[in-house]
C-alpha cells in the first residue's frame, strides 16, 4: 500500500503517510526519514513496556506509556502488533477502584502517582526527623559475659 499522487501528465510522486513531503519511489517504507524514526521511537517504548508486561492490553499500553489508543491501533492494522482475543479483563484499582482492565498493575496511573508523591513526602519528612533530633546514636553496651 503505497502512498502515491498524481501530478500533471501522469507523474507520480510517493508521499510521506504522515507528513506527506515527498519520498524517494524506492523507499522501503511509506514514511520520510524524519516521521519514520518518530514512528520507530513510539514503537519502541510499546515493544519495550509489552516485554516487561506481556499480554498488556491497548488500554493498559495507553495508560501506562502515553501512545495513544489509535497509535497502537495503527501499529495493529500494519501487522506490526498482533491482538490477541482474550475475555474482558475487570481489575480494580486497590485505591480508588476505578477499572484497570490490567493483570500486570494492583493501582491506576493516577493512584501509583500519588503513592510515589506520598512515598517521597514520607522519606523527606524522616530524613528531616533525623537530622533534627539531638544526635544521639545507638551503641551496643558491651557487657562482661561469663
Amino acid at each position: 500500500m503505497t502512498n502515491q499522487k498524481k501530478y500533471g501528465k501522469g507523474i507520480q510522486i510517493r508521499t510521506c503517510r504522515r507528513c506527506k513531503k515527498p519520498i524517494n519511489e524506492n523507499s522501503l517504507y511509506d514514511y520520510c526519514p524524519e516521521c519514520f524514526k518518530r514512528i520507530e521511537e513510539v514503537f519502541d517504548k510499546i515493544e519495550d513496556y509489552l516485554n516487561e508486561y506481556p499480554g498488556a492490553t491497548a488500554f493498559e499500553i495507553e495508560q501506562e506509556t502515553g501512545v495513544p489508543y489509535h497509535v497502537i491501533h495503527n501499529f495493529i492494522s500494519d501487522g506490526r502488533l498482533l491482538e490477541i482475543p482474550n475475555e474482558y479483563l475487570n481489575f480494580e484499582c486497590k485505591r480508588c477502584g476505578c477499572l484497570l482492565l490490567s493483570a500486570h498493575h494492583k493501582y491506576c496511573p493516577r493512584c501509583r502517582k500519588e503513592l510515589e508523591k506520598e512515598m517521597e513526602l514520607a522519606k523527606t519528612q524522616l530524613k528531616m526527623s533525623i537530622n533534627d533530633s539531638d544526635g544521639a546514636k545507638m551503641h551496643i553496651k558491651h557487657r562482661n559475659r561469663k
